[in-house]
């Protein structure tokens, strides 16, 4: 039990250091980004982003081969577990459990590049550019609008791209690229619908990120897929948008550590419930991961509030808070609808549980009462607090948006219409058997859960139902939570991370890196319910051992309601 605490503080101590790191460190280093302030100019002489870009790929490449051998070591150290009881002395597991904090501690640095930030821009980049003006703003543009409107305040101010004649940028509401002058001609309707001062306030914000961004992505910026958050996200991200506005880099700092914060929560409750071991391999999964690592999505604006949600939904749970794990898990489904797959083996393990016992455990209520909460307060407040066209046009953009080929997806569609680009029945066939198997697997692993584990392995489902863009899929965390009773798990996630980082690094800014990431995801997914179905929890090898985490004490008491 000393050991054990002793463990959990220095654990604690490390996370709280490296979180202090990240929250004190600068979003950007000048001396590596010299040029990225310069502003827009008319005639295309100026061109900041050349040197930058490379520089910022050579460190993301380097960092992601730092990374690879951090897994490596863990994954090594991790399955130590596995050796022979005789072999395991009391020296070596605190050998062990030493080497797995310090491990993990490095992981989490490491997923904020050792503090050699890549994001040289701080807060002004293209992606807090969509959802910091989106949301803030999405009364007088909504869905559909943002390019048209930006463009044509930037026009007033002077700010046009390089050779804006060559230039195209893409119409929102059929998805193609026009000529530049088109889209920023649509827009000459919006400063009727901002009024004075509002116009004036979105001028200033467009121009605050515009004015931050290379010449490579001012042009890439209008390009891209516009605005397409749930309604849900819009109410929270448009609320916190409002609260702390542009006018001074402090309120740009908060801005910008949010999500940083949201990060360091979510890691220190999973610590709470779950105790060292799991935490050390919870974090060094997530620190390492190649597909959501910190160039895709570092420092962005709440774009971790689905993913906290969604873990500290199961860390709830797993406590026992069943309204509470409901309202998570639901907020977590309203912010993006693919972590509802969490809530939705929850709900399949208790439908089952209540057909065999007729009834409906108290817990299960709990939970459909949190989650009913969640759904009125972001549910019906997004669609009383939002204009009345923000849902039916958020189906639209969304339907639209899955209709295109983007090439950052992962998932069994990706892998299926890559088998069969030119036969879509034989696509349709294999999707259809490959999840009508994983289902059946699925529902015999649930029979075996308990209420927080159903919850997170439904993370295994999103890869099969949907195909989410590549930073979406640090949603397989929630997976390596099912390690604190069956480490196993810890081990295949390990791995396929060690495949991912590999795979990210043989095709490395290739659209093959996604193929294969597919191919790990669906796999990953099938051996984590093999190994659901293999393990009985509480058996031999299943449970950490009293010397490395606290969980031992409560795994022998199964948590429910």
């Amino acid at each position: 039990m000393k050991q054990t605490a002793g463990g959990v503080v220095l654990l604690f101590v490390l996370m709280l250091v490296f979180a202090a790191s990240a929250l004190a460190a600068e979003p950007g280093s000048p001396e590596t980004f010299r040029d990225t302030t310069a502003e827009i100019s008319t005639d295309g002489s100026a061109n900041p982003g050349g040197d930058s870009k490379k520089r910022g790929a050579g460190l993301d490449y380097q960092m992601s081969t730092i990374r690879l051998a951090i897994l490596i070591a863990g994954l090594i150290v991790f399955a130590w577990r596995f050796l022979p009881p005789a072999s395991r002395t009391p020296g070596l597991v605190r050998l062990r459990l030493v080497l797995l904090i310090v491990l993990a501690g490095t992981a989490y640095a490491s997923y904020y590049q050792f503090f050699q930030f890549s994001h040289a821009r701080g807060f002004a980049t293209t992606d807090n550019f969509h959802y910091y003006v989106g949301s803030k703003y999405f009364e007088e543009i909504g869905y559909f609008d943002l390019y048209e409107c930006s463009l044509a305040v930037l026009a007033e101010r002077g700010l046009q791209p390089p050779q804006p004649s060559r230039q195209q940028a893409r119409d929102l509401r059929s998805m193609q690229l026009r000529p530049y002058a088109a889209i920023k001609q649509a827009g000459a309707h919006c400063a009727d619908s901002f009024g004075e001062e509002r116009w004036a306030d979105f001028g200033d914000d467009v121009s605050f990120f515009v004015r931050g961004l290379p010449d490579h992505l001012r042009q890439a910026t209008w390009r891209d897929h516009g605005y397409h958050p749930a309604p849900a996200w819009t109410l929270v991200g448009g609320g916190v948008a409002e609260i702390v506005p542009l006018s001074s880099p402090g309120r740009v700092k908060i801005l910008a550590r949010i999500d940083r914060l949201l990060i360091a929560l979510t890691l220190l409750l999973v610590a709470w419930a779950f105790g060292i071991e799991t935490t050390c391999l919870f974090v060094l999964i997530w620190g390492t991961g190649s597909l959501w690592r910190y160039a895709w999505v570092g420092d962005a604006f709440l774009r971790h509030l689905w993913w906290t949600s969604a873990i500290c939904g199961v860390v709830a749970l797993r406590r026992g808070h069943s309204f509470i794990g409901g309202a998570a898990l639901g907020s977590s489904g309203l912010f993006r609808l693919f972590p509802s797959a969490l809530a939705l083996g929850y709900v399949a393990r208790a439908a089952g549980e209540t057909l065999r016992a007729g009834r409906l455990e108290a817990g299960t209520i709990r939970f459909l009462g949190g989650a009913a909460l969640a759904l009125c307060a972001l549910g019906l407040g997004s669609l009383f607090g939002l204009p009345a066209s923000a849902y039916p046009d958020f189906a639209t953009k969304i339907f639209d948006f899955s209709s295109l080929a983007i090439t950052n997806q992962v998932g069994l569609s990706v892998l299926s219409q890559s088998m069969f680009s030119e036969y879509p029945l034989p696509a349709f066939l294999f999707r259809a058997l490959t999840i009508t198997i994983f289902l059946g697997l699925a529902w015999r692993a649930l029979r075996r859960c308990e209420d927080w584990e159903a919850a997170a392995l439904g993370a295994c489902l999103i890869p099969l139902l949907v195909s989410p863009t590549n930073y979406y899929f640090s949603f397989f965390l929630a997976t390596a939570l099912l390690a604190s009773r069956r480490p196993g798990v810890g081990v295949i996630l390990l791995a396929a991370a060690v495949a991912w980082n590999v795979n990210g690094l043989v095709f490395y800014q290739q659209y093959d890196e996604y193929l294969w990431a597919s191919v790990i995801a669906v796999i990953t997914s099938f051996l984590v319910v093999l190994e659901m179905i293999r393990t009985k929890a509480g058996s031999k090898g299943a449970q950490e051992s009293p010397d490395v985490s606290s969980t031992a004490l409560r795994s022998q008491a199964p948590i429910s309601g």
